[in-house]
């Protein structure tokens, strides 16, 4: 399935959100004043996410757009964005390419997925290629798992335990071949919330 475009991916998950509230799909002009945009603007983006396969269009009425085969057996479960790779803060800011679905439990608009690529957590159980799931809004505490970088670095970022010192933040990886990078502003943009491994 390609992957839904940030405003698609919202648009799905206030569909998903309102079919588990209500039971039915919302109406062209319930999303439009949800987004605040015209109900031609979201009929085009559910034109686009139809050829992508995310919606179905069921006859003519106000409520005709249904989630598609692949979603529906995802019921109960909301579309966050998958990253394929640790993502950059640019990245992060212009969406992903991918969807994950999640528990609707575990899923809120600052959740969002990546697939590891490093080995910085292996000694913890975290190996290249899990999917790690992360929400952007919760605060870290000291030894949480989180994904961030040094203010004013390169933005490229790393899943690692955070260490909260008196002037200091560090990021531990769990792999004693990595060293330890600290900071005096770290900037946090995901605190861990589950890992998924693939068999």
């Amino acid at each position: 399935m390609k992957g839904p475009t940030k405003k698609q991916q919202e648009i799905l998950l206030f569909i998903s959100s309102f079919i588990s509230q209500y039971g039915f799909a919302p109406s062209l002009k319930e999303m439009a004043d949800h987004f605040h945009i015209s109900s031609a603007a979201v009929h085009y983006a559910l034109i686009s996410m139809e050829k992508k396969g995310l919606v179905d269009k069921v006859g003519n009425g106000a409520r005709s757009i249904i989630l598609s085969s692949d979603v529906r057996k995802d019921m109960g479960n909301t579309p966050v964005p998958l990253y394929q790779g640790e993502p950059d803060s640019s990245s992060l800011e212009n969406g992903s390419l991918d969807t994950l679905f999640v528990p609707s439990s575990l899923a809120s608009p600052s959740t969002f997925a990546f697939i590891v690529t490093s080995w910085s957590m292996k000694e913890g159980g975290i190996l290249p290629g899990d999917i790690a799931i992360l929400d952007k809004e919760r605060e870290a505490k000291d030894g949480d798992i989180v994904l961030g970088y040094p203010e004013g670095g390169d933005g490229k970022m790393e899943l690692r335990r955070l260490r909260k010192l008196k002037t200091l933040f560090e990021l531990w990886p769990e792999n004693d071949s990595m060293g330890i990078t600290r900071s005096q502003n770290m900037v946090i943009c995901g605190i861990l919330r589950e890992i998924r491994r693939k068999y």
